[in-house]
């Protein structure tokens, strides 16, 4: 039985499917039907569902779904309280202003009053928006960091027979100039190493052995970090870089899998139907961000994709175009060919594998991919979203799970 990783996409709209996909391959394990992962890497939301999936309970399987069932928005995000402050008191102190006006009884008092508190609030609105645009964050996490504290088994965690490798995107280290791009030997060739990314894992010993409490919360902020909305509010490492969501960078961040030696991959990717095509109006800003993210993340996969698929199809013909070099080789031995041909065939051949051995893809590894698809998932995001929805999400991954565990079987040998 070989081994494998799963490298599960991020989005609000797949953490319930996600969990239920993980809760669908748990039971299947149990059953004998096939092996855990041996490895796990995650994006955004991701990395929630996959912290449970790692616990191996089925108790906790139970209880995080009826968490995401009556979830809260309050649990995941709150409005930094500098900005909430600031927006309520001068709210407040404009209405306190505004309204002792209404007992001036002579008209033109009342109005130069109400004409120079009008001032003052306008004042004051321009110094709340001055601080809005200046404050270090939009929205703050302080609630889910003590969420998953209590809610996750870190002794389960880190002493669990599966791996996983929680990333974020590290904005003061990531980006490329064109001398890095066009350096020799070039990207392509030498491995493409991206800078931009920190994690957090169960496994290495800089993030293992530290005080339990240290690790629990080191643990839990990796997780957070790599949920972070990109343009509302970074996290900090510990050397003060600013970090955020995964899928700023890759929604798949498969080279976390391929780093530590895995050649088969799945991934449930799910049919997302916020990230496709659509037909909604776009009434506010809110609506309309969401929709560019979900382009954003859409595009970012979709290359990245793509690229792992064209090396994986390039692969194939290469080693169809060595096996053939190999046959005509072996007409060398017949006695009819004159020897000069023979030389000439020989040199041809030579010089076509030293050709085929510098093409930008020949060194890398074909990966066996098992895409996990399903039915369409509902239309949701973290600022829109039902209980009904949030259950349906489970159920869609439930049943993909289980669609996925026969190719899973097969795959590994099992």
């Amino acid at each position: 039985m070989e081994k494998y990783a799963i490298t599960a996409p991020g989005s609000f709209s797949r953490l319930a499917p996600l969990v239920g996909t993980f809760h669908a391959l748990h039971d299947a394990s149990e059953r004998g039907l096939i092996s855990p992962p041996d490895f796990i890497s995650t994006s955004s939301a991701s990395g929630i569902a996959a912290s449970v999936a790692i616990q191996r309970s089925e108790a906790k399987f139970i209880e995080i779904e009826e968490l995401l069932i009556n979830l809260r928005k309050s649990q995941f995000a709150s409005l930094n309280p500098k900005i909430r402050n600031r927006g309520v008191l001068t709210i407040a102190a404009t209405l306190g202003l505004l309204l002792p006006t209404h007992a001036i009884d002579n008209p033109y008092i009342r109005t130069a009053a109400r004409v120079g508190v009008s001032g003052f609030a306008f004042w004051a609105q321009s110094e709340f928006i001055r601080d809005l645009f200046q404050a270090e964050s939009f929205f703050r996490y302080d609630k889910l960091v003590n969420l998953l504290l209590d809610k996750l088994d870190f002794e389960a965690i880190f002493n669990s027979p599966i791996k996983i490798e929680i990333p974020a995107v590290n904005l003061n280290k990531s980006g490329w100039t064109l001398d890095e791009i066009l350096s020799k030997p070039p990207l392509y060739l030498d491995g493409w190493h991206n800078k931009g990314w920190v994690s957090v894992t169960n496994f290495r010993s800089e993030d293992v052995d530290l005080p339990k409490d240290i690790r629990n919360r080191k643990f839990v902020e990796g997780i957070v970090n790599g949920t972070r909305l990109p343009y509302f509010n970074p996290g900090r490492t510990d050397d003060g870089d600013y970090v955020v969501d995964t899928a700023f960078l890759s929604n798949i961040p498969i080279h976390f899998a391929l780093s530590q030696g895995y050649s088969k991959i799945v991934i449930p990717y799910y049919n997302s139907s916020v990230e496709a095509t659509t037909d909604v109006q776009f009434d506010n800003w809110l609506k309309s961000l969401n929709r560019s993210l979900d382009i954003s993340v859409s595009e970012s996969t979709r290359k990245a994709m793509l690229g792992y698929l064209r090396i994986n199809n390039d692969l194939g013909h290469l080693a169809k175009q060595k096996e053939g070099l190999n046959r005509l080789e072996e007409f060398l031995d017949h006695k009819s060919i004159n020897e000069e041909i023979k030389i000439e065939i020989w040199r041809y051949i030579q010089e076509m594998r030293l050709l085929l051995d510098n093409l930008s893809y020949s060194n890398k590894k074909q990966i066996d991919f098992l895409f996990i698809n399903s039915r369409p998932l509902p239309r949701i995001h973290f600022s829109e979203f039902t209980k009904d929805e949030i259950a349906e999400g489970i159920n869609i991954g439930w049943e993909a799970g289980w669609e996925a565990v026969p190719k899973i079987a097969k795959m590994i040998g099992s």
